[in-house]
């Protein structure tokens, strides 16, 4: 099952969705995460005019005013959904796979808000519970663990150590970066790993 993890950054403009429906059609991927759609409402033609798959279906957390929202689409002839939960910062859909394993899959996207990212971690911290053995997260998390991460370096913050404790408490391993030294960039000076 391949699964493709992306903040758009938005989904409003015709052409961003040209650029995304044709990156997603040659991805042959099973399941789509977006980040950011900024949509407070998700309809059948919006997905088809940003995957195009004919048979699909999705679950959506709505985004409020154009911050945030998180879209996670599947294939239905390749993937048997049981179940979904939609959280304040996250998506998640119980899968049963081809041999009969169930698990979870995440999709989150992170307030930029320091106030709000206890909430952000509470969350992850009960979906957890729920979701666990079996359970992948992805998504923007709007946070990186070490300052060695972001292009200029810095200090360690409490929002980092808060990123930490959450994958130590629940077992998590983030995977290596590959073929690339920083995982997002808006053009502006500053580049950061995003996890």
């Amino acid at each position: 099952m391949k699964i493709i993890s992306w903040n758009v950054r938005g989904v409003g403009r015709r052409s961003k969705r040209r650029v995304i429906k044709d990156k997603l059609l040659n991805s042959k991927a099973d399941v789509i995460i977006i980040q950011e759609t900024k949509k407070e409402v998700i309809d059948r033609r919006l997905i088809c005019s940003i995957w195009g798959v004919r048979y699909t279906d999705w679950v959506s957390c709505p985004s409020i005013g154009s911050s945030g929202g998180i879209l996670v689409m599947w294939k239905t002839k390749s993937v048997s959904v049981l179940e979904a939960l939609v959280g304040n910062f996250s998506v998640s859909i119980k899968i049963q796979a081809n041999n009969g394993q169930i698990w979870w899959l995440s999709g989150v996207y992170g307030p930029n808000k320091a106030r709000e990212r206890e909430d952000f971690w509470q969350e992850l911290a009960g979906l957890y519970g729920l979701c666990e053995p079996r359970w992948c997260v992805g998504g923007d998390f709007n946070v990186v663990r070490f300052p060695s991460e972001k292009s200029n370096g810095g200090r360690m913050t409490r929002s980092m150590r808060s990123f930490n404790s959450f994958l130590q408490d629940t077992l998590m391993r983030d995977p290596n970066l590959l073929n690339a030294e920083f995982t997002w960039s808006n053009l502006r000076e500053k580049q950061s790993a995003v996890d």
